[in-house]
């Protein structure tokens, strides 16, 4: 418990704020990702998170995430998830919460302000 390696690495394109995440997310860790999310939401209009890389997520991740889509939504800026592995998908589907989420295939649909939300 607490202590599995998050890598978190944030880029900056044109259109939004990407986070490339891998290793998992864990209680231990999940403060500090947050703190990024929300460092990352008020610099950009759109965050955009890889969640390729990660391979495990408890539910004090989930909450992490959850916690940024409401921020961001009161700031009325766009939090996008993308490829999403397994481990990622089914929690997503397990908790209901696949819906509540923008979720896309690929960084280029993340970053497409055109897209829906």
């Amino acid at each position: 418990m607490g202590n599995k390696i998050l890598e978190i690495s944030i880029r900056v394109a044109e259109s939004g704020t990407i986070v490339d995440l891998v290793g998992a997310i864990d209680i231990g860790n999940s403060p500090v990702l947050r703190l990024k999310l929300f460092e990352s939401m008020l610099a950009t209009s759109r965050v955009a998170v890889n969640m390729h890389g990660i391979r495990y997520i408890d539910s004090s991740g989930i909450a992490t995430l959850i916690e940024v889509l409401v921020k961001a939504r009161d700031l009325k800026k766009a939090f996008v998830l993308f490829g999403l592995g397994p481990a990622v998908y089914d929690v997503l589907k397990l908790t209901n919460l696949l819906g509540v989420f923008h979720v896309v295939d690929t960084e280029e649909q993340a970053l497409d302000a055109n897209a829906a939300p």
